[in-house]
């Protein structure tokens, strides 16, 4: 009963189709009420009559009138009373039977994570089409659309950051992935290579290309290429989960024997290979879901306590029904959140506790990153991207393996 109450539309709607029930239902009885009226207008028709009828007739047919009068008496009274008893019954039976055989929950149901990353789509969306040349919302539409495995649409919105700014970084390495998945192989596409080629000749530091780079030519049977990179990026990473599993593919692929190159039509029975690298997960959405176990069983796992608070000054322009989001982003990484939490302005303050199980994304979790940068934000409309008249606050770059607990305070108001 709480979910419909608390849904006014919902509520409305019902009500309309009640009466509108009610209506067809009542319709004929109402009508059937009508033969007391056309006696009445018979009367005073034999009334006007009279003097021209015999009076034997006159008072024949006043007595037929006055039998059926008294019979259309009862029927009356027995057309009130079940019109009574519809109003009544037909309300009743619609909520009973909703609340036994409908789903109430349904009203508003809980998100879930890709309930949660659609409704972020659906505001990036709305946003890039404000906003056609906002490169950051065409790269979150790209994660989302690549988490949620519909390949074509983050492609596009990867090569719409391109065609803006073609010497992005970020979105030709996530262009690379993309392709990677959506041909559903082990070997890197033609142009993936390409992509990858260009992003480490421009910087051959980038952490992802590197492993993906490694990966495809591992792949193409070229280990001694593969070694170089996986080292080279070894080298880069802080020592960690990250770090491990990379030293652990460098290690398994030493001591390996010559590997015979890979037919196109299968992928390459790698032990995890994406597993722990920021922002990977193995190519092809079968062998993403098949990994997702390992990976939570493998990785200890990084959490990290948020105590939140509203600055006293801005505590006054809150009515307690706000959505609170308290998320975690890369320093250096993906604009899409690592874990997120979301609450009700009533809840503050409050202390939850941020970790890899709220991670929205497969490889986008606290753990596989070093840094991070928590941020708290109360909406006014309960849209995830902020608008003007939010109020948030923020933490500057803490690494994730040496915080345990950190305060943030809302002291600031979204222009």
């Amino acid at each position: 009963m709480s979910e419909i109450l608390s849904s006014p539309l919902f509520l409305l709607g019902t009500v309309a189709l009640i009466l509108l029930a009610l209506f067809f239902v009542l319709l004929p009885v109402v009508r059937g009420g009508s033969a007391a009226t056309r006696l009445a207008r018979r009367r005073r028709a034999l009334e006007e009559l009279r003097e021209d009828l015999d009076p034997s007739d006159y008072r024949k047919r006043l007595a037929k009138l006055e039998q059926e009068q008294a019979d259309s008496g009862g029927s009356a009274i027995s057309s009130r009373g079940l019109a009574g008893l519809l109003l009544v019954s037909v309300p009743l039976l619609t909520l009973f039977l909703y609340t036994q055989l409908g789903r109430p929950d349904g009203i508003d149901p809980e998100p879930g994570p890709n309930g949660e990353l659609r409704q972020i789509l659906g505001e990036l969306t709305s946003r890039v089409r404000n906003e056609p040349e906002d490169i950051d919302a065409w790269n979150r539409l790209g994660m989302i659309w690549k988490q949620l495995q519909q390949y074509p649409a983050s492609e596009g919105a990867f090569r719409r950051v391109i065609y803006i700014e073609p010497e992005n970084e970020f979105a030709r390495v996530e262009l690379a992935e993309t392709l990677l998945y959506a041909s559903n192989r082990a070997q890197l596409p033609p142009e993936s290579r390409e992509l990858l080629d260009s992003v480490l000749a421009d910087n051959p530091d980038n952490q992802k290309a590197l492993w993906l780079a490694g990966l495809g030519a591992f792949h193409e049977g070229d280990e001694r290429r593969a070694l170089g990179l996986w080292i080279r990026l070894r080298d880069l990473l802080p020592e960690g989960n990250v770090r491990q599993r990379v030293t652990e593919q460098i290690a398994q692929v030493s001591d390996a024997p010559q590997p015979e190159p890979v037919a196109e039509s299968a992928p390459a029975p790698m032990t995890n290979p994406h597993a722990g690298i920021p922002g990977m997960s193995t190519g092809g959405a079968g062998m993403q879901a098949a990994s997702r176990d390992e990976d939570s069983a493998e990785t200890g796992g990084a959490s990290i306590q948020v105590e939140v608070a509203v600055d006293p000054t801005l505590a006054g322009r809150l009515a307690g029904s706000e959505t609170v989001f308290i998320f975690a982003r890369a320093v250096n990484g993906p604009p899409a959140p690592l874990a997120v939490k979301r609450l009700s302005a009533s809840d503050l303050p409050a202390s939850v506790t941020l970790s890899d199980s709220d991670s929205m994304a497969q490889g986008l979790s606290l753990s596989v990153f070093p840094q991070v940068q928590i941020s708290a934000r109360i909406s006014r409309t309960g849209n995830a991207i902020a608008s003007s008249g939010d109020l948030q606050g923020q933490s500057g770059p803490v690494t994730v393996q040496d915080t345990d607990r950190i305060t943030i305070t809302i002291d600031e108001v979204v222009e």
